[in-house]
């Protein structure tokens, strides 16, 4: 199946074209020029794809920025966003090079990169080498090699380098954090986690015909045709593949609940589905997780094939109850064991939301049998529901990018500067690892 993508013209960006990729905020005019800040700051966007546009859309609902430059190596692409831009009075020149935009456009404060992942080190160090901050799409780079050249690169400038890994700057999941697990100690004793990533990808990427790129030009940049360019997560050189673009937060998640980073992993993956592609198509891995006074094991499963049952997600199972946190609030829900306290004093304190209760009618039930007189299994307790307060319905991406200008503007620091980011990236590139060798492996060697 080949989904193509919609013609970019003008016309198609002013009336917010969601095949484009332009609408998913439904920005206004009005909603671009709100800029609080005097001294808008000045940046570059390298990589103008989906991601990239997404990321372009919510620095636009922030404004107080002025897009200059965009980067991509498809004309198709550039050429687009700079209309695009122009739409919300931002004149930004486009170019094909990111040695040419950084040449040519030298008063800027900062780039986002959003290419494949390949190149996030090559153009991430070297903005950093020239004076700038970056902030990086998630995950960092496909070696561990590459991640940590990132890394030294931001340490040595001095420059902030803030790696994407949004629920960072969540306010669902710093609530959990923050309030939940260390203050409240809601569930206690944590003693299981999952995670589960649900993303169907049974689409193969197209693209306009009269728009494709000759194979030279491709060639030039590392691919071999326009099917490879535009399905690059499918071949390893170009990708870790989708575990590690997925998985990579939510081990994160788990990193930041737990308080800890998980010291082996054991994990399997296939390509059975999609045999045509070279990265699984469908992974899962048993972490172990050094705790104070115990191991805890935790589980993470990422399906290609299906957008699934709960979305995607990330569970703590305590002693006391569990949390189900998500990025789509239809399923981040508290559960309360029977033997656990009351959790009245939490919801007093807006730290949860009870649902209103149902009224049941009076039932006798009788012997525990059924109709034909079979002994049936009686729940001897419900866990109870309890949903997390509201929150805004923001872009997740729009409050880490958010974090990332305002740490610019020296008003706080990174959520997410690469020395938090590498943990996950190393324990996502070894459980690669495990797939292939097919064995328990060491993430920190």
């Amino acid at each position: 199946m080949i989904r193509e993508e919609c013609s970019m013209q003008r016309r198609t960006f002013v009336s917010g074209s969601l095949a484009a990729g332009f609408g998913s905020l439904l920005l206004t005019e009005k909603t671009a020029a709100n800029a609080e800040d005097a001294t808008p700051l000045k940046l570059g966007i390298i990589g103008v794809g989906l991601q990239g546009r997404v990321l372009i859309n919510c620095l636009l609902a922030l404004g107080g920025v002025r897009i200059r430059a965009v980067c991509d190596m498809w004309p198709y692409r550039s050429n687009g966003a700079v209309d695009y831009l122009r739409v919300f009075d931002q004149e930004a020149e486009g170019f094909a090079e990111y040695h040419e935009m950084l040449e040519k456009t030298p008063d800027l404060d900062a780039v986002v990169v959003a290419t494949p992942d390949f190149a996030h080190s090559e153009q991430t160090v070297a903005c950093l080498n020239a004076g700038l901050h970056v902030y990086c799409e998630a995950p960092m780079a496909p070696t561990l090699d590459a991640a940590q050249a990132m890394a030294d690169a931001a340490s040595k400038t001095g420059k902030l380098l803030q790696v994407g890994y949004q629920r960072r700057s969540s306010p669902r999941y710093q609530h959990v954090e923050k309030n939940l697990i260390q203050d409240a100690h809601l569930i206690q004793d944590i003693t299981a986690a999952s995670t589960q990533w649900n993303q169907s990808d049974l689409w193969e990427l197209g693209w306009p015909r009269r728009q494709a790129m000759a194979e030279a030009d491709l060639q030039r940049y590392g691919y071999a045709n326009m099917h490879e360019f535009r399905n690059w997560r499918w071949f390893r050189r170009h990708s870790a593949g989708p575990f590690a673009a997925t998985a990579v937060h939510q081990i994160d998640v788990l990193n930041r609940m737990l308080g800890a980073s998980p010291r082996t992993v054991l994990a399997a993956g296939s390509t059975g589905f999609f045999q045509d592609r070279e990265c699984h198509d469908h992974a899962t891995a048993i972490f172990e997780y050094p705790l104070n006074d115990r191991t805890l094991q935790a589980t993470c499963q990422v399906l290609t094939t299906t957008s699934g049952t709960a979305g995607s997600h990330e569970l703590l199972v305590g002693t006391a109850g569990s949390i189900r946190i998500s990025e789509n609030p239809r399923w981040a829900t508290v559960f309360r064991e029977p033997s656990a306290d009351p959790w009245d004093e939490w919801v007093r304190n807006e730290y949860l939301v009870k649902p209103a209760a149902k009224v049941e009618p009076p039932q006798d039930i009788g012997e525990p049998t059924d109709s034909s007189g079979q002994a049936v299994t009686v729940e001897t307790g419900q866990v109870q529901q309890y949903q997390l307060p509201a929150m805004t319905h923001q872009s997740p991406f729009q409050y880490h990018l958010a974090n990332f200008l305002e740490a610019i503007r020296g008003h706080g620091t990174l959520n997410c500067p690469p020395e938090t980011a590498i943990p996950a990236e190393t324990a996502v590139l070894r459980t690669i690892e495990a797939m292939q060798a097919k064995k328990l492996v060491s993430i920190f060697e």
